[in-house]
């Protein structure tokens, strides 16, 4: 089996292709959400000033810095409502998993624990699973409400003390610099980057962010973390 017992896989971005599939609708919801509320812009002007800030900002501190940038008159409930239509966006009933990650999951599931952990509406999160058909491959899956402000370091306690093994038998795969690899490193576990999506271009903020591994595509991550 090697170094690892137990692997925490992000679903957005990481299994599912949210940025390609939802994202863009869930977008101009949540644009066309805070015009309504007062937003002073066009859907045009809304919508490219989110995708300036993707690669960098959570959802919250973007439509937080476009009602600031434009104004609004009703700034609390602009954001508030785009925060609702993007994270709760319109989900297909069935979705496919990226290219790769079907196989990887058989494979590794003889192998190893595997868990899945993801931030964001219950309802929305829930549905996607569903879509992908893919709770047969986990042991667990978190979902965690990024709203109120809960970190996957939450998730991958749990997971540690369900196993009884040390951080360093844990791998955190996943898209996202400030989440995954962040709050797998705080407890100790190995991160490998799933560089994929519109936050593809996030920059390391703290020592904490700089991932043990990097993959570009499922068919490199057996072979790069040596699972």
């Amino acid at each position: 089996m090697g170094k690892y017992k137990s692997l925490a896989f992000d679903l957005d971005d990481t299994l599912l292709d949210t940025s390609s599939l939802l994202v863009p609708l869930a977008s101009q919801r949540a644009c066309e959400a805070m015009i309504a509320a007062g937003l002073k812009c066009n859907l045009e002007e809304c919508m490219k000033a989110r995708q300036e800030m993707a690669s960098h900002l959570s959802h919250t501190e973007i439509f937080t810095q476009i009602v600031e940038r434009f104004g609004s008159p009703q700034k609390g409930k602009a954001i508030h409502d785009a925060l609702e239509s993007f994270y709760n966006p319109e989900v297909p009933s069935v979705l496919p998993l990226m290219p790769g990650a079907t196989e990887n999951l058989l494979n590794l599931k003889s192998k190893y624990n595997l868990y899945l952990v993801t931030a964001g509406s219950l309802a929305s999160q829930i549905e996607k699973i569903k879509a992908l058909q893919i709770e047969k491959f986990f042991k667990k899956i978190y979902i965690l409400n990024g709203f109120i402000g809960e970190k996957k370091e939450l998730a991958f306690r749990d997971i540690l003390m369900n196993e009884s093994h040390d951080p360093e038998s844990l791998l955190s795969i996943g898209n996202r610099l400030s989440s995954e690899i962040r709050d797998g490193k705080r407890i100790g576990a190995d991160t490998c980057y799933f560089a994929h999506g519109e936050h593809v271009g996030e920059k390391p903020v703290h020592p904490e962010d700089n991932p043990d591994f990097t993959v570009l595509h499922h068919k490199d991550l057996i072979p790069t973390c040596g699972l």
